[in-house]
């Protein structure tokens, strides 16, 4: 399996999905997972990781000699992992993925193994050139597209390398139905061959704490660029207040947009009803998510969105873009076009007020998101692998 995220070294959900999938697919096959950096010890650790930036795998008989290059950025030290002042993506992000490409192509000359797991496009690459040189069949994870991050008019070089892996691919594996129609409609692929698996949630014991405010908490919850739809939140924000002063709306996240939000809910007016804790870690989350009334995604095209997920694990009621792949295992949450800002205020503004709606809401969202396991996904995957590629009833 080639990844580029996983914890702790991770920047959004795919880092999160991978380790999950991978947790419980390693019930189904022996997996080897292939990273530019690994920090997890296979010694406290089920899985079996690999970091191109020290190569040591006791399994090769000849290990290609290690890479001394940083694959995420250049400040972060091995011994550091990413905090809001870092990412992955940063710097000269295609020279990192070029030389992943070679080292993992030059690694996998040297294994045993039979068959390619690659997600999203830093990776893909890298999942062609070990199909060549090997023959094995390669399976293309989609959790995010250029699609989703740019919009349809974008046709850069991260655009042309998802067209070519899509198209060459053996099998695409989208986290949602959503994501399957961008791969046809936008990039051309075959139906034949597209299968989508939505994501799982890892499981954790829900709790509620007090908030240190008496209004109503409306969180938002992801990065802080245009496709998760920010300026939308704070739009209906003012919405909101304009009619409800009982309400306070939070923005977690860090990301490009952060300054410009800042500023407009000061001229808006409604600076002192929103809050922007900036990054936070998982148990900061788990306690923000503790004190949160409602949860609203507006994100303008969202794959897949495991924030929602996690909400919903709280017994949040949500509200989310029509946009989006957690629309298709949350069918219990309102939901409205992205572009559609009075519509999403309407459904908050019920939600809000009406104890009887939240209520309902809240126990549909529980019982919704425990249908959601990364084991269930992990079957789904292993039959994918059985069904289109293996010969072998087993490993």
């Amino acid at each position: 399996m080639l990844g580029w995220e996983f914890p702790p070294l991770i920047n959004g959900g795919l880092g999160v999905a991978c380790h999950g999938l991978s947790q419980a697919l390693i019930r189904h096959v022996n997996l080897t997972i292939v990273l530019p950096r690994a920090e997890i010890s296979s010694k406290t650790s089920p899985l079996k990781l690999v970091g191109l930036t020290h190569l040591d795998s006791p399994d090769l008989t000849t290990p290609p000699p290690p890479l001394l290059f940083t694959p995420y950025e250049d400040a972060i030290s091995p011994r550091e992992t990413l905090t809001e002042n870092s990412s992955l993506y940063d710097g000269d992000l295609f020279e990192r993925v070029t030389t992943y490409t070679h080292a993992a192509t030059e690694f996998a000359k040297n294994s045993n193994f039979d068959l390619i797991h690659a997600h999203d496009w830093m990776t893909a690459l890298a999942g062609l050139a070990i199909r060549k040189a090997t023959g094995k069949p390669l399976v293309f994870h989609v959790h995010s597209l250029t699609y989703d991050r740019a919009g349809p008019e974008e046709r850069g070089w991260i655009y042309e390398i998802e067209k070519q892996v899509i198209a060459d691919a053996d099998l695409i594996i989208p986290v949602s139905h959503y994501t399957r129609d961008i791969c046809l409609t936008h990039y051309g692929g075959s139906p034949s061959k597209i299968f989508p698996v939505h994501n799982g949630v890892t499981p954790v014991t829900s709790f509620r704490t007090k908030p240190p405010f008496p209004e109503k908490l409306v969180l938002f919850l992801g990065r802080l660029t245009s496709q998760k739809a920010p300026h939308s939140f704070l739009q209906i924000a003012a919405r909101i207040l304009a009619e409800n002063t009982n309400v306070r709306f939070v923005l977690a996240g860090s990301g490009d947009q952060l300054p410009s939000l800042i500023e407009e809910s000061i001229s808006l007016g409604i600076a002192t009803k929103v809050h922007f804790p900036g990054f936070l870690n998982r148990g900061k989350i788990q306690q923000l998510l503790s004190q949160t009334d409602l949860y609203c995604m507006p994100s303008v095209s969202e794959p897949f969105g495991l924030s929602a997920l996690e909400a919903a694990q709280f017994g949040i009621p949500i509200v989310l873009s029509k946009q989006s792949g957690a629309s298709e295992v949350l069918p219990s949450a309102r939901s409205a076009d992205a572009w559609d800002l009075d519509g999403m205020t309407r459904q908050i503004a019920e939600l809000l007020t009406d104890q009887t709606a939240e209520l309902e809401a809240s126990q549909a969202m529980m019982a919704e998101q425990k249908k959601c396991t990364w084991e269930r996904a992990a079957e789904k995957v292993f039959g994918l692998y059985q069904m289109h590629l293996l010969r072998v009833p087993d490993y």
